[in-house]
């Protein structure tokens, strides 16, 4: 009789990769991944959705409840291996090791199928610096909202509180108009990008696509409702 063995392979996880996983880890706590090399997340409420190409090959499809926990158990070691087995991933450096074992994928919110963006009306670039003003400025004044306006000449970024007529404000022009006027909000608490430069595109059937241009990752972001836009 003739045993067929399968041998999980061995491999390591870039830094890259392991800093996309800390991201996706503030959308949504846990993750399925799948095999292939794209990463893909959402988060409870559906008005995030992330995905990523990496570097590595996953051969075993798995699912991680808490991925904070497990980032965690990562960074007791340098630059360990990563042995992905049916039940659990070993990660071992030298003779330290650690058993991870999988949840059940039930227990983990997943996409269930892709976005399909539609024609955007808005396209804008978004430099990593402007945007880390903007997080700043809605830490440091603790403003909840990120509006995206035109008078139709110019577009700008503003961070506010909308509800409140008072707000501090602080704001940034982004680009040129098209002649349309509008206003598109997004809430603060759901701008978690990783850094880098971004090419934006908005629809106004309430979706944003950050697309970052320097490395293959994206995010659809649902825009609030009561935003609105007037074409020119």
């Amino acid at each position: 009789m003739c045993m067929t063995i399968i041998m999980e392979k061995v491999m390591k996880l870039s830094s890259n990769t392991l800093n996309i996983l800390n991201n996706f880890s503030t959308i949504n706590s846990g993750i399925t991944v799948k095999s292939g090399n794209e990463l893909t997340t959402v988060s409870a409420m559906k008005n995030i959705f992330a995905k990523a190409v990496v570097d590595e090959t996953f051969e075993t499809e798995h699912s991680i409840y808490d991925l904070s926990e497990y980032l965690g158990a990562v960074s007791l070691f340098d630059t360990p291996d990563f042995e992905f087995n049916g039940e659990s991933v070993n990660v071992t450096e030298g003779d330290n090791s650690v058993t991870y074992y999988y949840a059940d994928p039930q227990m983990v919110i997943s996409p269930q199928k892709d976005i399909v963006m539609p024609e955007p009306e808005i396209t804008f670039d978004l430099d990593e610096d402007v945007l880390g003003s903007l997080l700043k400025a809605s830490s440091v004044l603790s403003l909840p909202d990120m509006v995206l306006s035109s008078d139709g000449t110019s577009v700008q970024l503003t961070v506010k509180d909308k509800k409140n007529s008072t707000s501090n404000v602080y704001s940034r022009t982004v680009a040129q108009g098209n002649g349309s006027t509008y206003e598109m909000f997004l809430r603060m608490e759901n701008i978690k990008v990783v850094g880098g430069d971004y090419t934006v595109f908005v629809s106004s059937k309430g979706i944003a696509h950050f697309a970052n241009r320097s490395q293959p990752v994206e995010y659809f972001i649902a825009l609030e409702p009561d935003s609105n836009y007037n074409e020119s």
